[in-house]
């Protein structure tokens, strides 16, 4: 005896928007690219009405020839009083690294914080939250709620 599956839109529909977020293509990041030493709209709050989003792969590191940006890097530098914000694309990246930001203290009252993220110009946000994780569980909570009822 063959089972029978029926279609069912309430569930399906969701997990179709839950797979369709969760893909990333093959292209290049794209990250805002920088300096508030240089131009203080890259400091925070961040105003990108005088940027424009790099495409990562575009950039090359001598020291790196072969290596794909993966990331994209917001670095807050704190040297005695004054702050500095750079926006940059990051090559390597760690598992830590890519989910939080970091914070390294160094001598003469220096203080470093490293936000790393992966999707296109998020390293625009004032942290690392990444918003993509807040919409699959959006809907993944509304898929459960449409199921229920």
């Amino acid at each position: 005896m063959a089972a029978h599956l029926s279609f069912r839109p309430k569930l399906w529909v969701p997990l179709l928007f839950t797979f369709a977020f969760t893909i990333h293509s093959g292209t290049a990041i794209k990250c805002w690219d920088c300096n508030s030493h240089y131009d203080r709209n890259c400091a925070d709050p961040f105003r990108n009405a005088t940027f424009a989003l790099t495409d990562c792969d575009q950039k090359n590191l001598d020291h790196f020839p072969q290596q794909k940006a993966s990331v994209c890097r917001k670095i807050i530098q704190k040297v005695r009083d004054d702050y500095r914000f750079v926006r940059t694309c990051g090559w390597l990246s760690s598992e830590k690294e890519s989910t939080d930001c970091f914070k390294r203290a160094g001598t003469f009252n220096v203080l470093v914080q490293y936000c790393s993220c992966d999707t296109d110009g998020c390293n625009a946000a004032p942290s690392s939250i990444q918003y993509s994780w807040i919409g699959l569980l959006a809907v993944v909570v509304l898929s459960t709620l449409m199921v229920v009822k």
